[in-house]
């Protein structure tokens, strides 16, 4: 267990990749991919450890940038010395930020759990696969509804304490899914968006998606009831375009699992541009996949 005392730049680095869903005992049926799919490096250890992932990836993220406003306040003529001028210019007129529209599909698709699942897991540089699946409302949205926004989206196991926190589960007033402990020392993925980033997630031109694909026991898909219960939980809202999805039994399987907790960035053609997981040789979260939001848009 890391001690309280490691920076917090450095608990950053391992938040996404320290935690892993615990791996059921039970097998697991393979899923039809269609494509190549990502391996675990040879020699990681069944349950990811914080003390291996240390080992195995870059620099902690560069310290945030400076609230100059602030800093003006505290030594005005110190500050001044060191500020880059344009921190404090003025937002150009008529650059305020659109309203959200809602996306809705005129040729809603149809949910066939039963028809095979073409695609999965998910290539960087190749089409995402359109699943099409009930979001938190109940109706069908498909990936390819999506074209011509970006979209950021997260597979989740909903026992997964990083998925927790990403969630906003470590705010006081939120806590964790079920009784879940969120991972300690992270932040919620809007906090770190806008962080790395510098784009909010209810920025118009992106859509934020939540593939949950393990329920309540972690090993099983979860049911409709727990995905809207756990949409409902932690405050997303689709007519804000954050979008819920309830996986299927189609995805249970070990190269999913190797995805959570994981994050896919697809642009607005629908092509996986960086996607980032337990596998070490994915895309970093903080200086790999956060920064490029901001190049799609």
């Amino acid at each position: 267990m890391l001690q309280r005392v490691v920076s917090s730049s450095f608990l950053l680095a391992l938040g996404l990749y320290g935690v892993g869903c615990e791996r059921g005992s039970v097998d697991e049926p393979s899923v039809n991919a269609g494509e190549a799919t990502p391996q675990v490096e040879e020699g990681a250890p069944q349950n990811i450890d914080a003390d291996w992932v240390a080992s195995k990836f870059q620099a902690p993220p560069p310290e945030p940038p400076k609230d100059w406003l602030r800093e003006i306040e505290k030594d005005p003529i110190e500050a001044l010395k060191h500020m880059d001028p344009s921190a404090l210019q003025a937002r150009p007129a008529g650059s305020a930020p659109e309203a959200v529209t809602p996306i809705r599909a005129k040729n809603p698709a149809k949910y066939e759990p039963d028809a095979p699942l073409q695609g999965w897991p998910p290539v960087v540089g190749r089409f995402y696969p359109d699943l099409a699946l009930e979001d938190q409302t109940g109706q069908v949205t498909a990936i390819s509804d999506l074209r011509g926004k970006v979209v950021l989206l997260e597979v989740v196991g909903m026992t997964c304490k990083a998925c927790n926190a990403f969630s906003g589960g470590n705010d006081e007033s939120v806590g964790g899914f079920g009784g879940i402990r969120p991972q300690p020392g992270l932040e919620s993925i809007d906090h770190y968006l806008q962080r790395f980033s510098g784009v909010p997630l209810d920025d118009p031109r992106l859509v934020f998606v939540q593939l949950v694909l393990y329920g309540t026991d972690g090993r099983t898909a979860p049911t409709e009831a727990d995905v809207r219960a756990w949409a409902r939980h932690f405050g997303l809202d689709r007519n804000r375009n954050q979008i819920v999805l309830t996986g299927d039994a189609r995805f249970v399987s070990p190269e999913t699992r190797r995805l959570i907790p994981g994050f896919h960035l697809i642009d607005r053609n629908g092509i996986l541009r960086a996607l980032s997981s337990n596998d070490p040789k994915h895309d970093h979260l903080f200086d790999g996949l956060l920064p490029k939001v901001k190049e799609l848009l």
